[in-house]
Formats: C-alpha cells, structure tokens, sequence
C-alpha cells in the first residue's frame, strides 16, 4: 500500500506541474479529490504557513471533522498536541520530504491521536509552493507498545518481589540466629543479676549493721562512703529497673523472633498441602508482618469473633489479607482506621476489612480483581495483588467482594466455606 500511495502523490505532484497539466487533464483540486477520495490513510494539502487547502475524507476522519469547509481559516499546526512537533517537522521538511515522523494531533473534540506522518514539498505550481502529507493513524499501535512497556515493568516487579521472596528465608534464618544467642545471654545475665542482687542486700545489710557498732576511723569511713554512694545512685530502684530492662530486651526479641517465624511462613509460597487453617491466628500473623507498614497511617481495630478451623493453604490466605491490609494503608493519605472483623455464618466463616480511605471510583470497581489493573503510579503496583488475591479464594471455594465509596473509604469481604467435619 505504502509503495502505490507513494506513486499515486507523485503522479499527483507531476500532474500539478504546468508542464504536465496537458497530460493530467485536471486542476488541483479536481486531481486531489479523484487521487485521495479511496484512499485509506489521510492527504492534507497545506501551504507552507500551514493554511490547510484541502483534505481527503480519510484526513477528515482523523481530524475528527465532516467537511474542508469546518477546516477554513484553521491552520494545520492548532491541531499539533505538542506544539515542539511543529518545529521539528518543519526543520525535516527542509531536505524535501518527511518520512514516518510519528507525532500526536488533537481532535476537534479534544482527543490525543497518534499519527505516522510522511511530507513532500511541491514547487512550481501554480498555487505556489506547498506540502503533500500523509497521515496514517497509529494510535492503537502505541497504545500496544505503552502497554507492553507497562507490562514489561510490572513483570520485572513481580519477578524482583518472587526474588526477595527466596531470599527472605535466608534472611530470617541470619536473623534467628544472633537473636537466639542474645536472648539465651540476656536469660543468663538475669540469672546473674539475681545472684548479684543477693550480694547486694547483703553488703547493704552488713553496712547498716556496721554503723550501730563502734569501728575504727579508717573502716567507719569506708562504710559510710559506701553507705553514701548506695543512697547516690538509688540502689533499690537500679535492681528494680534492672528487671524491667531485661523484661524488655527479652520481649523484644520474641517479637523479632515472631516476626521472623512469621516472614518465614511468607517466604514459601511453594507449599501447597491443604491443612487446618485458623483465620483469626491467620489474621494476627499477617498484622505482625505488616506492622511496619500500618503503624504510622492507621489505627487497627480488631473484632474477632469465634470461628471453626477451615481446610485451606495458611500461606495463601495470609497473601490475600496482606494484600487487602497493605491497600487499604495506601488508601489512607494521612491519618485513618482499619477495621478487621470475622464471624460465622451458617456454613461459612466471614473476614471484612474496611478503610476510612480515598475509596475508589465506582468505573474502577469491576476492574479490581482483573490482572495488571492498578491506579498506582508506575513502580508503587504490579496490579496483580488484587488478582492474586481473588485467583486464591477462589481456589479455596470462595468469594471476595468489594464495596465502596469516594472519600469514604472501600470494604473487602471474603466468605470461605467450613468444611463439614469442623461445623
């Protein structure tokens, strides 16, 4: 088609000429339209200021026009999206001719189209020197390369979150393992400190017996230094904050300890043997995980009711609470809450999480479980959470819903069967 439309505009552009008028039989306009009238891409006649002369019905079509006449008085260079494109048009057709500049135009009705444009330059004619451009819409062909560039970059996402997921495991093993022998030392020193407490009180108390007894100068000083700097750093509340120090290391390390068995338990997503699964132990674990991510936007409100066990894969349902838990704390600009509650109904157990987020827009709702669907800045989603998220409820003989509103925040709801030798 490219190399008969190529002929057709320089028969065209010679039929033009005045000294091949004779043989065209014709006027501009008169060659123009039995040229271009059939053919699918656009012709556009434009001076060399950008007076548009005349337009194939083609041309109109992608100006989003019905007639040459809505185009009088509009110049070809209004409907460039970017006005730069104009410029670098203009610097390619100084060779003679332009070919395959791809470039945006805007419709009449406000539209971004895209457009492989292709220019020659006609001179000596008798309507003065001129451009034959040729305008082919490419529009759904860059879509298709955003899309697979989108597409590429969610890929490499989920490929890097799959790698880090290997190598979580790994991590929490390093992790265990200065944590356990901190923790079996701080056992060990609080053993100590219980022996050193002993001596303590007994030097305390053999001091104060000392001072009821007549002694030489030189030990009743030592005593009362002694007895002076013990009333100094107030020995009674450094044993009894001693404790509480400890107390605290101790705690703090079984929950590193937790949250590293939990991470752990996310790291294996390979394990696919169905067993007894706990959606309140579920839900307590993915909030442990999630910590981080919850704890400077939102405050977490639990009402856990008392559920059976049911049939599943605790990896698989932990991913699908985490992904709603991690939406709804994107969803909260500032400040906000989030509310989990689970119950039993019937023959089925029942977990709603609800946000005071910016809620989503109700064109959006029908899309939110398909793949790759994200309203997230490029790099923040793979929009795939969501997907993910239903595929596995699914496969657990479920459903997922959602509801929500603008401003007001979004609720995902998720009903799992019990099975019949737990109800």
């Amino acid at each position: 088609m490219e190399k008969t439309t190529s002929d057709q505009l320089l028969n065209f552009t010679q039929a033009d000429n005045p000294d091949n008028q004779s043989k065209a039989g014709g006027s501009l306009e008169d060659n123009f339209k039995t040229l271009t009238d059939t053919l699918p891409i656009g012709i556009i006649l434009t001076s060399v200021k950008g007076e548009i002369i005349n337009v194939n019905p083609e041309g109109l079509n992608i100006l989003g026009h019905s007639s040459v006449e809505d185009l009088s008085g509009t110049p070809i260079q209004s409907f460039y999206y970017n006005k730069e494109d104009r410029d670098i048009f203009l610097k390619k057709i100084d060779t003679g001719r332009v070919r395959d500049l791809e470039v945006r135009f805007q419709k009449c009705d406000g539209s971004a189209i895209w457009c492989s444009m292709s220019s020659v330059i006609q001179e000596n004619s008798p309507r003065g020197r001129y451009f034959i451009t040729s305008l082919l819409d490419i529009t759904r062909r860059k879509e298709m390369e955003e899309e697979k560039s989108d597409l590429l970059i969610q890929l490499t996402q989920t490929d890097k979150l799959a790698s880090i997921g290997q190598l979580a495991a790994g991590i929490a093993h390093e992790i265990n393992n200065p944590v356990g022998y901190v923790t079996s030392n701080l056992n060990s020193l609080e053993e100590y400190l219980s022996d050193i407490r002993k001596l303590i009180e007994l030097d305390q108390t053999l001091i104060k017996g000392l001072g009821d007894i007549s002694l030489p100068e030189k030990l009743k000083k030592m005593t009362e230094a002694a007895h002076e700097y013990a009333r100094e750093i107030d020995i009674d509340f450094l044993q009894e904050d001693m404790d509480e120090l400890i107390k605290d290391c101790i705690d703090g390390l079984e929950r590193i300890k937790k949250i590293v068995i939990d991470l752990k338990d996310f790291a294996h997503p390979g394990k696919k043997d169905i067993e007894t699964v706990d959606i309140n132990a579920g839900i307590e674990t993915t909030l442990n995980v999630a910590a981080n991510e919850l704890k400077y936007k939102t405050t977490v409100h639990k009402d856990l009711g008392n559920l059976p066990l049911i049939k599943g894969i605790p990896q698989q349902l932990n991913q699908v609470f985490l992904n709603i838990l991690v939406n709804a704390a994107q969803a909260i600009e500032e400040k906000g809450e989030i509310r989990i509650k689970t119950w039993q109904k019937n023959n089925n157990v029942f977990l709603a999480i609800s946000d005071t987020g910016c809620g989503i827009d109700p064109q959006n709702i029908s899309k939110i479980f398909d793949p790759f669907f994200t309203t997230k800045e490029v790099g923040k989603g793979t929009g795939l959470g969501m997907n993910i998220a239903y595929n596995i409820i699914q496969q657990h003989g479920g459903t997922i819903t959602v509801k929500s509103e603008i401003n007001k925040g979004t609720t995902f709801t998720v009903k799992l069967p019990v099975p019949e030798d737990t109800k």
